[in-house]
């Protein structure tokens, strides 16, 4: 880890540098967490405070909708006869003092439109419709729905989202108790714009603070939706609380939320969301701790500089010892430790070194006399081993790791210079029998005079190599096949013809393969030499076949 910081004025500039940084670290470490978290909580309780201000203007003009229906399905003389001339007056003076009333109108017991603001839906059957079922039994507050029935009759908005209303409706009492009808009105929901429009000042607006209104389900009713999947989060906090939540978008923001006061009537479930990206939250935080951490490092480094140049004093002395030992392991035997400092324990450390490299000195001279010595006895160790692990140890004569790197060797020398080689493979002729009828120890001496009659014959020729058990293998560089048949031929009568024991005379097989120039591989030849001496066995043995 501290491979480039090597020297002891270096660790000491590392080390103070070190200890001041993470000072400084943990000390703007700690006062961020307590910036974060009381700049958090402000936050959060702004964001909550918006909730409460927007829950409580939208409660307000909630109650205030369902007021005026109310007191409109109370003055019972506008529905007492039938002709609704003033109730119709009274209607269109309402829906024109409130801009966002997008109808108003009074159905009778059937569910019949009798009269309505600007005669609209006038005779429309609207008995099937939730605020009538409802107002027919007390006053309702309806859900955000789309326009059904006032859908083509409206203009549509220009941002090409659907009409949105929220329904008010009441039961009209006759003076005798008796049901007359429900008087209604649909409020355009493009009111609640405005709501939060005067909720949110534009300073909160730049502030990244984003504004949802959901309902039971948590789907959203404004802003409108109806283009996207956009959803707020599963869990949110409870009423009057806010956290930090991770959005659609995998982006954290300061979340609050405060349940909207419904009318009695109606228990609508809304509530008011409003959001904050944590960045934002957090810029002012996160700007001094930019700054409190660009002081940390500059003071760390002026301290680095200031331990730099307090450790060149104490190291120099010894960077000069080092020097000295340097060259002195460079060659130069002449120098010697000496320094004129002013600390004891340099002194004491030079005094040392010298004392031991003069020992060292006269030890040197007898390591080099010993490691000659040494080295000779370890090539001819190793020749010798050499030799061993490349010889069979039955026979004497080379084995197979000594036959397959001297055939690679061969190999690669005919490719090369467009030479060839032969191979020849022999096979005692039923060996078996020997072991069986004889014993091992024969079969031993026959396998040892077989290596030794090949071997002698081959000489210089080429090289003998016990291929596994009575099988032998024969490389023959720069031999032709016909040289190698004629080779193989001798040594079949010799073998033959030499007694291998009292009485023991035995037979092989000999099979014969040259190089050819479309190998690809040494074994090629080798196999095509293992195919004729097989052939040689299957017709009759003692015999030698030329693999062409």
């Amino acid at each position: 880890m501290l491979r480039g910081f090597n020297t002891f004025r270096k660790r000491i500039t590392l080390l103070s540098g070190g200890l001041l940084l993470s000072l400084s670290l943990v000390l703007v470490t700690s006062f961020y967490q307590l910036a974060s978290t009381r700049l958090s909580e402000a936050s959060g309780e702004s964001l909550v405070n918006i909730s409460q201000s927007i829950s409580n203007i939208l409660s307000a003009n909630l109650m205030e909708r369902e007021r005026e229906i109310l007191l409109l399905s109370k003055r019972s003389s506008l529905y007492a006869n039938q002709d609704l001339s003033e109730l119709q007056h009274d209607i269109d003076q309402i829906k024109n003092s409130y801009k966002n009333y997008a109808w108003i109108g009074f159905a009778n017991l059937d569910g019949l439109v009798l009269a309505s603001s600007n005669g609209v839906l006038k005779g429309a059957d609207v008995s099937q419709r939730p605020w009538f079922i409802h107002g027919r039994t007390g006053p309702f507050v309806g859900d955000v729905h789309k326009a059904l029935l006032l859908e083509k009759l409206l203009p549509k908005p220009k941002d090409g989202a659907p009409i949105r209303f929220v329904d008010f409706a009441a039961p009209v009492i006759g003076e005798n108790g008796a049901l007359k009808g429900v008087v209604a009105t649909h409020a355009d929901w493009s009111w609640v714009r405005e709501v939060l429009l005067s909720s949110l000042a534009e300073a909160s607006r730049q502030k990244g603070i984003d504004i949802f209104i959901i309902d039971k389900e948590h789907n959203i009713l404004y802003p409108d939706n109806h283009l996207s999947d956009f959803r707020v989060p599963e869990v949110l906090p409870s009423n009057g609380q806010f956290k930090t939540l991770m959005w659609q978008d995998d982006k954290e923001y300061l979340t609050s939320l405060v349940s909207v006061r419904s009318p009695e009537s109606t228990n609508l479930g809304w509530k008011i969301v409003v959001r904050q990206p944590l960045s934002i939250a957090m810029s002012v935080v996160n700007e001094v701790h930019k700054l409190l951490l660009f002081l940390g490092v500059f003071s760390t480094l002026l301290c680095m500089l200031l331990a730099y140049q307090f450790a060149g004093t104490l190291s120099r002395p010894i960077e000069r010892l080092a020097q000295t030992a340097k060259s002195i392991q460079q060659g130069n035997r002449h120098l010697t430790f000496q320094d004129d400092s002013q600390l004891n324990e340099i002194t004491s450390l030079s005094r040392s070194l010298q004392e031991m490299m003069s020992s060292l000195l006269d030890r040197e001279q007898s390591l080099l006399k010993m490691n000659l010595t040494l080295e000779e006895k370890v090539r001819t160790r190793t020749a010798e081993l050499e030799a061993i692990v490349r010889q069979d140890s039955l026979t004497n004569s080379f084995n197979r790791l000594a036959l397959d790197e001297a055939l690679l060797k061969q190999f690669a020398s005919a490719q090369a210079s467009d030479s060839t080689f032969s191979i020849i493979m022999v096979d005692a002729d039923h060996f078996k029998k020997v072991n069986d009828q004889y014993g091992h120890t024969v079969g031993d001496t026959v396998l040892k005079k077989t290596a030794k009659l090949l071997a002698n014959r081959v000489a210089d020729k080429g090289m003998v190599a016990r291929f596994g058990g009575e099988e032998f293998t024969i490389l023959l560089p720069t031999i032709s096949a016909q040289e190698a048949l004629n080779i193989a031929e001798v040594l079949r009568q010799e073998l033959e013809t030499e007694e291998m024991s009292a009485g023991l005379y035995i037979t092989a097989s000999f099979g014969v393969a040259m190089y050819n120039v479309e190998d690809r591989h040494h074994e090629q030849v080798l196999n095509r030499a293992d195919s004729a001496l097989y052939k040689a066995k299957e017709q009759g043995r003692n015999r030698v076949i030329v693999n062409d």
